[in-house]
């Protein structure tokens, strides 16, 4: 037996016991309970809590994108407009619903893959196990407080079709099957034009390494473009309000106002990410990989691009390009590939011990695992600053840059939100637009910003919240310096601080 062979040997007798833990149906079973344990302990980020409000507001009537409004497309609120009916019909929390709901569709997404990756590549049922707990591990545990974000249910809905393109045409799974994961990726499109890139470079890399356009008409893909096409046209007939108030915002303000370069690198999940990729580039390298190697690692690259298109820098934008490269160290290190020429074994070796296997195993602490187990605040003491200075069931309104100083306040007050956006994000963002903008820009945009300070100043003299939240003295000061929020604070008095965080009550 060669030195290479005996080495092979010890390595695969040394990872057996490790193997056959990670592989147990049981360690499944516990990362399920953990993962609704840890969603339990904590409460929903406050951009679900936002599109909650948002749903909630639509089903009473308000006109979306006039009365109610944010940059977002339509199907961000209707993706969780299913679990605000639910909830009212069974009278119940909406943020309780939603976790089920998704939980629900996980183990559906989770399963409905295996069920069409077994179509592909053969693999033992150790293997099958223990890439199916490294699914449940990614796609429940590691999420922490991005889950139910739409970038989660995305992931969660491209899934299947990802799983789809990791099979060969000859092993094509049922026509049916193909064409509900089309389905479901359509709707994850639906939610952020961006995500198409996850599933674009996939299908590109596999028709290029076929040298045939031919997997570019498959079912799924094109069932996939026709849903999300059909879904977005649908809800823009359904919401016209967007195309004329919410779409020209985005577009000026939203979208350019982006983070600065080096903030975005140091101090984001982008060196992460770059790390993951590097290592597996190495470890890859000179190596066929497998069908569902090369779909993991080219969807992450797609849900990357679309984090970078974005440039706003949040874990939340992250998480699927994270989640979807660790996935594809799964693959490689289940050895789905077929090796030519590559480097030492040792190499590949120390890159799964010091790299991947940390990286994966930190993945919760990428999404905030200890603010999710902690229940941890968006800012520290100011529930219960509100709480004792508010009467029961609160009106409030906030004047901040940021929605977390409203959400997921209001809801846990059992309060009511004044205001048609959810923060100053329009004024903040003109803020940083104009230092670089050109004359003819900076007209359009102190417009913007002029036109949402005059929203605000209107839905408190109409609203007539009970609380007022304010970011911090220099924002309430440079905020109420402007003509169009002159007066809107006349009725109210600063009753309480949380931290820099103001408390101003409507006087009795």
């Amino acid at each position: 037996m060669s030195v290479i062979e005996r080495s092979a040997v010890v390595a695969s007798e040394e990872a057996e016991p490790l193997s056959r833990a990670l592989s147990s149906p049981w360690l499944g079973a516990a990362l399920i309970v953990v993962a609704i344990l840890q969603q339990a302990l904590g409460h929903i980020d406050c951009d679900v809590s936002w599109f909650l409000t948002f749903a909630e507001k639509v089903l009473d009537g308000r006109a979306a994108y006039v009365e109610v409004g944010d940059p977002n497309p339509p199907a961000a609120f209707l993706s969780l407009m299913p679990a605000v009916l639910l909830a009212r019909a069974l009278h119940r929390e909406p943020e309780t619903v939603v976790a089920a709901l998704v939980f629900a569709f996980a183990a559906g997404s989770i399963g409905f893959s295996f069920l069409l990756l077994r179509h592909g590549a053969a693999r033992s049922r150790r293997a099958w196990m223990l890439l199916l707990n490294a699914a449940i591990f990614l796609l429940l545990v590691a999420p922490e407080i991005v889950f139910a974000e739409r970038e989660h249910i995305a992931l969660l809905a491209v899934l299947p079709l990802l799983a789809a393109l990791a099979v060969e045409e000859r092993r094509a799974p049922p026509r049916w099957a193909r064409i509900v994961a089309g389905l479901c990726a359509g709707v994850a499109v639906a939610l952020k034009p961006h995500f198409a890139l996850a599933i674009v470079l996939p299908a590109l890399a596999l028709a290029w390494r076929e040298r045939s356009l031919r997997i570019l008409w498959r079912d799924e893909l094109i069932v996939a473009a026709l849903a999300a096409v059909g879904a977005t046209v649908a809800t823009l007939v359904a919401f016209p309000a967007y195309l004329t108030q919410a779409l020209p915002l985005a577009l000026e303000v939203y979208g350019p106002a982006r983070d600065d370069l080096g903030h975005f690198l140091g101090h984001t999940l982008a060196l992460v990410y770059v790390a993951l990729l590097t290592g597996f580039v190495v470890a890859a390298r000179g190596v066929l990989l497998g069908r569902a190697t090369l779909v993991a690692l080219l969807a992450s690259l797609g849900f990357f691009a679309a984090f970078l298109l974005q440039g706003k820098g949040w874990m939340n934008h992250a998480y699927p390009a994270v989640a979807l490269a660790l996935l594809a160290w799964v693959f490689l290190a289940l050895r789905d590939r077929m090796a030519r020429i590559g480097p030492p074994m040792g190499t590949k070796r120390a890159l799964l011990k010091f790299l991947f296997l940390p990286g994966l195993l930190a993945a919760p602490a990428y999404f905030g695992v200890i603010e999710q187990l902690t229940d941890h605040e968006e800012h520290p003491g100011l529930l219960d600053a509100v709480a004792f200075v508010a009467p029961p069931h609160p009106r409030v309104a906030t004047i901040a840059s940021q929605l977390d100083f409203g959400h997921p306040l209001v809801r846990q007050l059992d309060g009511q939100w004044i205001g048609r956006q959810n923060a100053l994000w329009t004024t903040a963002a003109v803020g940083r637009l104009l230092t670089t903008a050109e004359p003819q820009q900076r007209e359009r945009l102190e417009a913007r910003r002029s036109a949402d300070l005059a929203g605000l100043a209107q839905d408190i003299r109409e609203g007539r919240p009970d609380i007022v939240v304010v970011e911090d003295r220099a924002t309430r000061e440079w905020v109420m310096r402007r003509p169009e929020m002159a007066g809107a604070l006349d009725a109210y008095r600063l009753v309480k601080q949380a931290g820099d965080v103001e408390i101003w009550r409507r006087a009795e």
